[in-house]
């Protein structure tokens, strides 16, 4: 008999549920998105990923594939977007990866400018 060990690692997201602001928004075509990714809104409510970890207004509240977000643009459908709250600086992303220890400081700064908490914990 083999014996499987498996490790989790687990990062909570959201930290206070009761602190939480979503609006909806347009998705980019053939654009991926991940919970937690920092995304950028433009004037006419579209979603794209966040150029580096200074440039972003949203945070991403769905996880939608390339296919599934062209998809929705076609349709015009709208995923949730966080524009407030208390959310954990190691969950959130950038186009699906996570922030480097050494980006923390300018996200949070960021996010203070957006009314969003990062913390970490």
């Amino acid at each position: 008999m083999t014996t499987v060990s498996v490790t989790h690692e687990s990062r909570p997201f959201n930290l206070d549920v009761g602190k939480t602001r979503r609006v909806n928004a347009k998705v980019t075509t053939a654009t991926a998105y991940k919970e937690g990714d920092l995304l950028a809104l433009s004037a006419a409510n579209v979603l794209t990923q966040a150029a580096d970890e200074s440039s972003w207004d949203v945070i991403c509240g769905a996880t939608l594939t390339a296919a599934q977000a062209t998809a929705a643009a076609a349709n015009g459908t709208e995923i949730p977007v966080y524009n407030g709250g208390v959310f954990n600086i190691e969950a959130v992303s950038i186009a699906g990866t996570a922030l480097e220890s050494s980006k923390y400081a300018a996200a949070r700064a960021k996010a203070s400018k957006n009314n969003i908490e990062l913390s970490k914990v």
